[in-house]
């Protein structure tokens, strides 16, 4: 299908003319609404979509404008970065930025893959909710003559949790920088956004060990032999949750999950599938050990694993999402931007955590 550039055209003029005075205008807009630059210009030039929401186009919005706006962003004709930051796709840059960095945050560990809810929130602190189980954990859930329903109670931890405001900050030279290649710049961006992700991870796991300030945290499982950790440790972990919530991710150090993917019994091709799937891929992720995703954290403490439900574990409240500092992109080259996330994890379902500290 043919690409439709009608809107696009129109929207480019637009784009034309804020970069030549470094007119900020759409960004601020868009942060107003609640929304990212590239929602901003779906509203302003929709790309077409099939029945199920995907988009019916190999370009988005934001693509159409690095397009007409001659920003080639892989291969040998890649633009400098130079160019881009002085030519008419100026205002570009800061939300193509904001996306590679989104790119590398999703592309090693994306941590919504361990968030069972993320709800927007202002201010601070918030005050977490939590499914209070003791009650309902009665067995039968049948109303008789001589007794109600188990009850299930939804209530606030006594303690709030304060918001985590995490990022990084650029300290590049535009001399070095300005005859950089974008098909060589987005992998540093990437890289950057990775890092972001793993920041996140190592909060999560540090939320799941100690529990999040307003709840408590979970008891040690392991009952094994001190200093090693086998099938039946594992098993026994898994074994762990209560209720409806089983372990389906478990985080460690990379020692630790080395040490899971050298169990004698996953060895066997023939006893255990996963480990065929392991050996063709490389990827320790491609291996689910009681169909568990193991997740390294590079803030982990050695010789303790924290196993969490990611349905039902773990709350993300975001103040401010991981946005760009979209002024000091343009004003200063991204010699000194910063890239940030402003939000605090929290435990929804205290059954769906444990731990194993061996």
């Amino acid at each position: 299908m043919p690409l439709d550039f009608s809107n696009s055209y129109a929207l480019r003029e637009k784009i034309n003319e804020h970069s030549r005075s470094a007119n900020l205008a759409l960004y601020a807009e868009a942060q107003e609404r609640g929304l990212s630059f590239s929602e901003l210009l779906e509203e302003l030039d929709p790309t077409p979509r099939r029945p199920d929401g995907a988009l019916d186009s190999p370009l988005d919005a934001f693509e159409r404008q690095l397009y007409l706006a001659g920003i080639v962003t892989s291969g040998r004709n890649a633009t400098t970065l130079e160019h881009f930051l002085t030519g008419a796709g100026l205002i570009l840059a800061p939300e193509y930025v904001s996306r590679e960095l989104h790119r590398g945050y999703r592309m090693v560990q994306d941590p919504a893959e361990l968030v069972a809810a993320a709800v927007p929130e202002r201010g601070p602190s918030v005050k977490p909710i939590y499914i209070k189980t003791d009650s309902a954990k009665k067995p039968f859930a049948r109303r008789s003559e001589t007794a109600s329903y188990p009850v299930v109670k939804l209530v606030y931890r006594e303690k709030d949790a304060a918001m985590v405001d995490r990022g990084r900050q650029f300290d590049f030279s535009y001399r070095v920088l300005k005859n950089q290649k974008l098909a060589e710049f987005r992998v540093f961006l990437n890289w950057i956004g990775a890092e972001l992700a793993f920041d996140e991870i190592t909060e999560i796991y540090n939320i799941a060990i100690n529990g999040d300030g307003a709840s408590p945290a979970p008891a040690n499982s392991f009952n094994g032999t001190a200093g090693t950790f086998g099938y039946s440790d594992l098993t026994h972990l898994a074994l762990s949750f209560g209720g409806p919530a089983r372990m389906t991710h478990l985080l460690g150090t990379k020692a630790d999950i080395e040490k899971i993917l050298n169990i004698p019994e996953f060895q066997d091709p023939q006893a255990f599938q996963g480990l065929q799937s392991f050996h063709q891929s490389g990827d320790y992720r491609s291996f689910l050990p009681v169909n568990t995703k193991l997740v390294v954290c590079p803030g982990a403490v050695a010789t303790k694993f924290a196993a969490l439900d990611h349905r039902f574990a773990i709350r993300e409240s975001v103040a401010q999402p991981l946005l760009i500092e979209a002024e000091k992109v343009i004003s200063q080259k991204l010699e000194s931007a910063v890239i940030s996330k402003e939000s605090v994890y929290t435990i929804m379902v205290d059954d769906a955590v444990a731990v194993s500290d061996y």
